[in-house]
């Protein structure tokens, strides 16, 4: 593994770790519906996690992000960036 190769291996490692703290900022913000948070949570997590090998949980991010954008409702946009949240 290459220097490149290993950084980026660290820093997925890192982003995993603070899943449960983001998994738990994103569902308090949907609970208040505090939309604002959401998106702002969600746009992050769009554009981060793709780039450390996590592009289910950017998928999700981005829809949630969408949903939360246009005014939809975000529950079930909100619940499976959480389920994929909680897998890694």
């Amino acid at each position: 593994m290459n220097s490149l190769e290993q950084k980026m291996a660290e820093l997925s490692a890192r982003f995993a770790a603070r899943a449960a703290d983001e998994r738990d900022a994103i569902a308090d913000a949907l609970q208040t519906g505090d939309r604002a948070a959401i998106i702002d949570r969600a746009h992050k997590l769009a554009g981060i996690a793709g780039m450390f090998g996590h592009s289910k949980v950017g998928e999700a991010a981005l829809a949630l992000e969408q949903a939360a954008l246009a005014g939809e409702d975000c529950t079930a946009t909100g619940d499976a960036l959480l389920e994929q949240l909680s897998a890694l």
